[in-house]
């Protein structure tokens, strides 16, 4: 099952929690296949030897057969949901590490919250479906044998006569199966969607308020609700004719053991115990096939998971090298051309070289290419240009831009985000050594006044709170690239929302380290203009610039 070989190395990782889980499950089977053939024994003999210690023994069995089921149960589901949900996570973790390293213009036309709602949704779903599944399926097919052969024991008859249910059941699965499969895709998807508006409502809620568009909002929810309930009474309807033939068939196998197997205790054929019996171990047949079919049912849904997670796996990964860096001395730029579409060229043919001790100052208005070009000799277009991108003698596809982003350059860009934890957490994010001491002077070069804040450097913040401006965010960035001192610093707008003070302390610290620097700074703002060695202007980079150009910034 393609399934399971996709799910089993994340549940076979937890090696001592599967183990408990299968021994125990196994114990839970041995009771339950034991307590009908006990409670039959004990029936026949209440009724042949009226022996008072035959009371006192059933009572004691039951006695510690409950004891053991009751402390198992709990130790096993224990168990399972500790397994079921490392296991989902780490599947889980292990997709968003795929996506995250996609093209960055798959993110283009992606509703990211969407995306993870439904990465969650299946990485749950095919976690849960093999643990429940994997063990039980050969359980019940060893009550299959176990429950006819002692059935057949007892009375072949009656057993021979009940066996045409089980093809009818299999019968009932393959008629339901593509039904439930299609309107079982559907609905997640749909639900998907859903909670996806849901969320954008949420992160709107200051627009919302501003326009009072209170009525609007509940009415686009409620519009996309209409989706969902449409899919999920299709799916209802689909579901409940499936449950309700099982049921039909229980139904009439009860009316044709009670018929058959009355006679036969009559005829002599049977007595009342082993009619017991019997009828407890026929239950547990329909139970296994009502199981393999709810199991059909279960696969249709878990195949719907599997391949959505499938298509996202599919995707291929953003071209990336393997040769690193320790340093950058120049970025050369041979014969570039850039397109998103391969067919129209923003950048057409340019040449150019940034050396270390320059500042280099990107000018033009805003909708140009400006972040485009920066997005571009930073790897994050690898896919999209022709021509030679050279850092020192390496050409860029050649690098593993992953290691050399993450140790030897630093970006802030122009409308930073955080994340949800104090202000140190946020300068030191993706930085795995610092100075504690050098994070409070770098802030306080930068005019960052810790002071306002309660809690000072360990104060939390988020993203959306109100308790940061955009001009602390943006200090909050700028520190964090300092403190990593990379070999290349790139500057979107670092001025954009910063006070003429600041403006000239960010000035004071890049002439300060300049001279073992590449410093690269897009702006449309003069007053930095001063301090750059070189002025570029997006003319000379983008090609058609009076064409209103929308490019994806990350």
């Amino acid at each position: 099952m393609k399934i399971f070989k996709f799910i089993k190395k994340y549940i076979f990782k937890y090696k001592l929690q599967l183990f408990i889980f299968f021994i125990l499950s196994i114990l839970s089977w041995i009771i339950s296949i034991s307590i009908p053939y006990i409670t039959g024994n004990y029936i026949d003999s209440l009724i042949y030897s009226q022996n008072s210690s035959t009371i006192f023994n059933f009572t004691m069995k039951i006695l510690l057969i409950g004891i053991v089921s009751i402390v198992s149960s709990f130790i096993m589901n224990y168990s399972y949901v500790k397994l079921q949900t490392k296991s989902a996570i780490d599947l889980n973790l292990d997709v968003l590490n795929h996506i995250f390293k996609l093209p960055i213009l798959y993110f283009k036309d992606i509703d990211t919250t969407y995306l993870n709602q439904r990465v969650n949704s299946d990485s749950n779903t095919l976690v849960s479906f093999i643990l429940n599944n994997m063990l039980d399926s050969i359980i019940k097919s060893l009550t299959l044998i176990f429950v006819f052969y002692i059935s057949i024991r007892i009375n072949r008859k009656l057993t021979i006569l009940l066996i045409p249910f089980i093809p009818l059941y299999l019968a009932i699965y393959f008629i339901f199966k593509k039904p439930l499969f299609k309107s079982g895709h559907d609905l997640k998807e749909k639900q998907n969607k859903f909670f996806s508006k849901m969320n954008e409502q949420l992160y709107n809620i200051k627009l919302i308020k501003l326009n009072s568009t209170f009525e609007e909002s509940g009415e686009q929810l409620r519009e996309n609700f209409s989706t969902v309930l449409v899919s999920l009474l299709k799916y209802t309807r689909i579901s409940y004719i499936f449950s309700s033939s099982d049921s039909m068939t229980v139904t009439i196998y009860q009316i044709t053991i009670f018929l058959f197997g009355g006679m036969e205790i009559i005829n002599g054929g049977l007595t009342i115990g082993q009619f017991t019996i019997i009828n407890s171990y026929f239950s547990m047949i329909m139970e296994c096939i009502s199981y393999y079919l709810s199991l059909g049912k279960s696969y249709q849904d878990a195949l719907v998971s599997y391949n959505r997670l499938e298509k996202i796996l599919n995707q291929s990964k953003e071209a990336n090298g393997d040769k690193t860096l320790d340093t950058i001395d120049t970025i050369i730029l041979e014969n570039v051309y850039f397109s998103y579409d391969y067919t129209r060229n923003i950048i057409n043919d340019f040449n150019y070289e940034f050396k270390k001790g320059s500042i280099y100052c990107i000018t033009g208005r805003n909708g140009t290419g400006k972040s485009t070009f920066i997005n571009l000799i930073l790897g994050l277009f690898n896919d999209y240009y022709k021509g030679n991108i050279y850092y020192n003698s390496l050409e860029l596809r050649k690098l593993d831009m992953y290691s050399v982003r993450k140790r030897i350059i630093g970006i802030s860009e122009q409308e930073p985000r955080l994340i949800n934890d104090t202000i140190k957490k946020n300068v030191v994010y993706g930085i795995n050594k610092y100075n504690y001491g050098d994070i409070e002077e770098l802030l306080k070069k930068l005019n960052f006044d810790l002071n306002k804040f309660s809690k000072g450097i360990n104060t939390s913040l988020y993203e959306d709170a109100n308790n940061i401006s955009g001009g602390e965010k943006l200090k909050i960035s700028l520190t964090r690239t300092f403190l990593k001192d990379p070999d290349v610093i790139i500057l979107d707008e670092p001025t954009s929302v910063l006070d003429i003070n600041s403006i000239e302390k960010l000035k004071f610290i890049l002439n300060q380290i300049k001279e073992y620097k590449i410093i690269i700074i897009v702006t449309h703002s003069k007053e930095i203009l001063d301090i750059a060695d070189e002025v570029i202007s997006s003319n000379e980079i983008c090609y058609n610039l009076n064409d209103k150009i929308n490019v994806y910034q990350s």
